[in-house]
This record gives structure tokens, C-alpha cells and sequence, in this order.
């Protein structure tokens, strides 16, 4: 694998497309561009880094490929190793989700929502978390998610392992989905979805296909269907279309992000919500990420199953879509579920 960063090296990535046996690896050697809307970004292509809510302490950060590797992603194997100890803070993670749920809550019982998505974060201690190994093992271990890594001075490391892609052409066709719904994996037992998880997903799928009119054309929407994801599975539905104009896909980003699955509805009520009642900033949780024009590539996914760290200490994301009949216990069990991609990797 490439050596960490060092010298003139300000910002890398890492990233690897769904079931690639390639990844790519791209390094600025100056400072990443940061914008606060896509518009301000450059045309030539680079890797995009999206906070869920743009501010002066979350921009949009734009990671210019000075240098550019396609490696085989054999040269991340790594030999087993002995797993470590972590000191997590889960008990007081669950009296602050145990009070944004009763907040959120609130909200849906009294018809100020429809639904809300609601995250909870969990800080890890432990020692050397090596960028580079924890890229590895998450390539391993989720071979059907996006996954990506990076490191700019404004976000510090990131690291994503993501079914869920926002944005992506694919040959000449554009793809998105609505991804929503969560149940755990068992195989050989078929997913029983109850009417809370279908309602879910049939919000994000109706706001995705009233976005997409108007900038889009010849769309195409798929039945509904499970997806499987590591441990859990999703009710998901694919979109897939032409975008005539250039200038459509900056627009479309706008009117997709954030879409129901990692918000909620109406979208200005619930992204109030989420400020009120979340206990921190989600910062670049629930945004997205990918290569935007990246010769010629645009793939980008939203930010999930993700976590930032450092060399000691890890914050792990995960979040749950809020309905009226949404119980505690449940949604609590899902975001556990969620961060078991992370703690794996860990």
C-alpha cells in the first residue's frame, strides 16, 4: 500500500467503487479547495467531500488529484491480528439518544413531522488507529459498499464503508435510489417488513422521483426490493435516468441532499429537529462524498456506516428514521446494528 501522507502531501483519499478489485488513490500537495455551495466548485474534476449541513466549521471540501494511483486492491491484504481493547462511552450515548428520542418523538405525536431521522455518535479510546489498516479491513469486509477514506486539514481522517450512492452515472445512464428500512440479516429467512418500514421507504422513494422531474428524462424506477448489507438489509427502490444538461447535476445534488433517508419531512421541519434535538453536530456524517468528474467519473454516496478519528480516538455515526410508532428499544437496537460495520473495522 502507499505510505501515509507526509511532506508537502496536505490532502489525500483513498476510495474504492462496489465490487472493484481496483483502488484509487489521489493526493493534493497545497491546501483543498473549500466552497460553500457545489457551484463553486472546479470543473476539472477532484474528489468532493459533503458535510450534511454546510458551515464555517464543516465546508465543502474539494481534494484536487495532483498525483493519482489505480492500485489492485490485493495490495491491502493484511495478516490477522490479535483484536484490542476500546473503551467506548455507550451508557452515556444512551441517556443523550434516550433524551433526543423523546424530543423527536414529541414532534411526530403532535404532527410536526412525518418522519425524522434521528443519530446518536459513540467515542471509542484505544490506540493506533492506523488509517491505512482500518481502509484495508473495511474493503475486506464490505466488498459490495463503497468505501473511502480521507484526510484534509478542515475534516481530519474520515472513513466510510456506504451502500447508499446519491449520485452516479453509470455507462450513459445516470442512477440514484431510495434506500430506507432496516432489519437485520438472517439468512435463509425472508425479510418480514411491517408497515413503519414500508412507509419509510415509500417517503424517500416518492421525494426522490419529484426530484428528479424537471432535470431528468426517460426515468425509469425499479419495484421495490431488500438489499442486503453486511448485517442488516434496507427496503430499497433504483432510479435510473439521462441528464441532458451539464449544469443538471449540481442541481439535482441540491434538490437530493439531504433526502428523507438521512433527514427526514418535511425537510426544513426536520433538519430544525435534528438541530434541536441531537446532542453535537453530525459534521460530515450524512453528507456525501465521492469523485465528481474525476475523469470523467461521477459516483458519489452518502456518507454512512462512517467515523472520524485520529490516532486515539474514534467517533462512530449512525441514525434511524423516527416514525410515530417508533419505539426506543428499536431504534436503538438499528443504530447498534449500524456501527457494527465500524467496530468490525476497528
Amino acid at each position: 500500500m502507499p505510505s501515509a501522507p507526509s511532506g508537502p502531501c496536505q490532502a489525500y483519499v483513498l476510495y474504492r467503487t462496489p465490487h472493484s478489485t481496483c483502488y484509487h488513490h489521489i493526493r493534493q500537495f497545497s491546501a483543498p479547495l473549500c466552497a460553500t455551495t457545489l457551484q463553486a466548485l472546479p470543473q476539472t474534476g477532484g474528489y468532493v467531500v459533503m458535510p450534511f449541513r454546510v458551515t464555517a466549521e464543516t465546508p465543502i471540501v474539494f481534494i484536487r488529484p495532483d498525483e493519482a494511483d489505480c492500485l489492485p486492491l490485493s495490495t491491502c491484504d493484511l495478516p490477522a491480528t490479535a483484536a484490542k481493547t476500546l473503551c467506548t462511552d455507550e451508557a452515556e450515548c444512551y441517556r443523550l439518544y434516550q433524551k433526543s428520542f423523546e424530543a423527536a418523538h414529541t414532534r411526530l405525536e403532535r404532527g410536526e413531522l412525518a418522519k425524522v431521522v434521528l443519530s446518536r455518535r459513540l467515542h471509542l479510546k484505544g490506540a493506533d488507529f492506523d488509517p491505512h489498516r482500518l481502509f484495508a479491513k473495511a474493503c475486506q469486509r464490505r466488498p459490495d459498499c463503497f468505501v473511502a477514506l480521507w484526510y484534509t486539514p478542515q475534516t481530519g481522517h474520515w472513513i466510510v464503508a456506504t451502500p447508499e450512492p446519491l449520485l452516479e452515472r453509470l455507462d450513459t445512464r445516470w442512477h440514484t435510489v431510495a434506500l430506507a428500512g432496516t432489519l437485520p440479516y438472517t439468512a435463509d429467512t425472508p425479510p418480514q417488513w411491517n408497515e413503519k418500514n414500508r412507509k419509510e421507504q415509500a417517503i424517500v422513494a416518492d421525494f426522490v422521483a419529484a426530484q428528479l422531474q424537471g432535470l431528468a428524462t426517460d426515468i425509469r424506477q425499479s419495484a421495490t426490493y431488500s438489499r442486503r448489507t453486511g448485517n442488516i438489509q434496507h427496503l430499497c427502490t433504483d432510479f435510473s435516468f439521462d441528464l441532458p444538461e451539464p449544469d443538471n447535476v449540481c442541481k439535482l445534488l441540491l434538490r437530493l441532499h439531504p433526502t428523507p433517508a438521512v433527514c427526514g419531512v418535511p425537510r426544513e421541519a426536520a433538519l430544525a429537529a435534528i438541530a434541536a434535538d441531537e446532542d453535537s453536530s453530525r459534521h460530515y456524517y450524512a453528507g456525501f462524498s465521492g469523485p465528481l468528474g474525476l475523469q470523467g467519473e461521477t459516483r458519489l454516496y452518502v456518507s454512512l456506516r462512517c467515523m472520524a478519528f485520529d490516532q486515539h480516538m474514534a467517533t462512530l455515526y449512525a441514525g434511524g428514521g423516527l416514525m410515530p410508532g417508533s419505539r426506543l428499544a428499536d431504534e436503538w437496537e438499528e443504530t447498534c446494528r449500524k456501527m457494527q460495520t465500524m467496530m468490525e473495522v476497528l
